[in-house]
């Protein structure tokens, strides 16, 4: 009897646990829908197939979720999140009752799909204030984990894709809020992340567009694998699209890597800071259609291009590694396009800052083989801060046969070049109007001739006229050196470079038709 009553006993006490515990469950449950009810604005509709509970472990599990979020959130007006599932691990009981707050070891979204669609430009009908989530108990998570998602940002019409990402797998560590930090720009603190995403896609403007193979990113470093910048339409389908001249991109860079890396929000102000950025093999042709009429529109010089950045932005230090540039312009009159080439490109950036803090200039440095046969250098100083946006560059150009020009100038000024330049150096400084500066140079039988319309036959007696003033090279100081200025007026229309190109183009022709003499 006495085992019997034992059993019974046992029996009993087992019963009524589970009986306790499933209630205790379902509390639990109502309890969760409850606070989600209650704190969860009305501007963000949910939805979940099921709730799963485990109190023994506390687990919770959200099945085929789905998150709406309408309203203005900072540029979104609409965020749909859906879901596999929402997993909930680790939840503590202990901090939640002593300590009054929530903590959970580990929170998970499996193979979540993030859609984000942009604001209308007429806001007006938009809700602009939402109430921010009020919390009563400080939340914090050790483990914040997205596996297998994707993510789409949308126009405001849902038409176009503005951003498309096929693959994300994201993770952050030590992850917290409270009723204070949950009313900032970021709304949370985290102490180390890890993000990767592949096939990353969208335009860039109305006619380019980017693509990225592989990105990763951690707490101090970003690696871009198989980087993609282009005008999404073929040359001709381009000219034919557009009035004034512009630039045909096509821009593929195998490797960036970014160390130390820090990203701050000051005032709603995103501050970017890198310590170095190392790109590898950039190859990248530019084409211009001169066909088309010249755009009037004021270019800003570099420094205040930089200054005008909409966020604040310091790298340390950029270099280019082995890189490769074309530039072809179709010239008019159905010549045949010209082309200038820079091959084994070096760049070395240093001091790229917008901080006001920051008093010293940038400084660029650049070393490349020429047109197949030259050497060229160039040193490049300005300062970001200085209103009248003046700078200074030095640079050497050696050993180019001048025959390797013709291909450029033949189409672009009806010129055909003979000789060598053995050694040139310059020094141009200036600013938004003029520029002026010196030029060396150390050349042998340099000879031009002026082509005729359709730059198949030399206009002889123009030609021979024109060497006359030329001089050849042979009468130089003991150094071997001929000397000229340069004098120019910049064309605020174009680009910085065509500055540096007219005023190079400047000394030459003072260097080889003036008297040579250093000044």
């Amino acid at each position: 009897m006495n085992f019997k009553r034992i059993i019974t006993w046992a029996l009993g006490v087992t019963i009524f646990s589970l009986g306790l515990y499933f209630l205790a469950q379902w509390q639990m449950k109502k309890a969760v829908v409850e606070f989600l009810e209650r704190k969860v604005p009305n501007h963000i509709q949910y939805s979940f197939d099921q709730i799963d509970i485990n109190l023994v472990n506390g687990d919770l599990k959200f099945g085929n979720t789905n998150v709406n979020s309408t309203g203005r959130q900072t540029s979104s007006c609409e965020i749909i999140i859906q879901t596999d599932e929402i997993l909930v691990k680790g939840f503590s009981y202990w901090r939640f009752f002593s300590k009054n707050q929530i903590h959970a070891r580990k929170i998970e979204l499996v193979r979540p799909s993030l859609n984000f669609k942009t604001c209308p430009k007429d806001t007006t009908n938009i809700s602009q204030a939402n109430k921010p989530i009020n919390l009563l108990k400080p939340i914090s998570v050790d483990k914040i984990v997205f596996r297998k998602g994707k993510v789409e940002i949308a126009d405001s019409s849902g038409d176009e894709n503005l951003l498309k990402v096929e693959t994300i797998d994201f993770s952050m560590k030590d992850v917290s809020t409270d009723a204070t930090q949950i009313k900032e720009y970021i709304p949370f603190k985290f102490e180390d992340y890890d993000l990767s995403f592949s096939n990353v896609s969208g335009p860039s403007g109305e006619y380019e567009e980017f693509f990225i193979g592989n990105y990763s990113m951690d707490s101090t470093s970003i690696e871009i694998l198989d980087f993609k910048f282009n005008t999404k339409y073929s040359k001709q389908e381009l000219s034919e699209k557009i009035r004034y001249e512009r630039d045909h991109l096509d821009l593929k860079i195998p490797s960036i890597r970014i160390n130390r890396h820090n990203l701050d929000v000051v005032d709603e102000t995103l501050f970017l800071n890198f310590d170095t950025i190392d790109v590898q093999e950039p190859k990248f042709d530019v084409y211009r259609d001169k066909e088309l009429l010249e755009n009037q529109t004021r270019r800003p010089l570099y420094a205040e291009l930089i200054r005008r950045l909409p966020v604040k932005l310091r790298i340390a230090k950029v270099a280019i590694h082995e890189g490769y540039l074309a530039y072809e312009e179709n010239a008019p009159n159905n010549a045949r396009p010209g082309i200038l080439t820079f091959e084994d490109l070096g760049v070395t950036v240093t001091n790229f800052s917008n901080m006001q803090e920051n008093t010293d200039m940038v400084n660029i440095k650049i070393n490349s083989a020429f047109m197949g046969s030259g050497m060229f250098t160039l040193d490049w100083k300005f300062n970001v801060f200085d209103q009248k946006d003046e700078f200074i560059v030095s640079g050497g150009l050696s050993n180019l046969e001048t025959s390797n020009l013709n291909d450029f100038l033949i189409p672009n000024a009806r010129l055909r070049a003979e000789g060598t330049i053995d050694q040139m150096y310059f020094t141009i400084s200036g600013g938004e109007y003029t520029a002026q500066g010196d030029i060396k140079m150390n050349y042998e039988d340099f000879k031009l001739q002026l082509l005729d319309k359709e730059r198949d036959h030399v206009k002889k007696i123009i030609s021979f006229l024109g060497n006359l003033f030329i001089n050849d090279g042979s009468r130089a100081d003991e150094d071997g050196y001929r000397y000229g200025t340069i004098e120019v007026e910049r064309n605020r229309n174009k680009s910085f470079f065509n500055y540096l190109w007219i005023g190079l183009e400047d000394g030459l022709i003072d260097v080889i038709t003036g008297s040579g003499k250093k000044k």
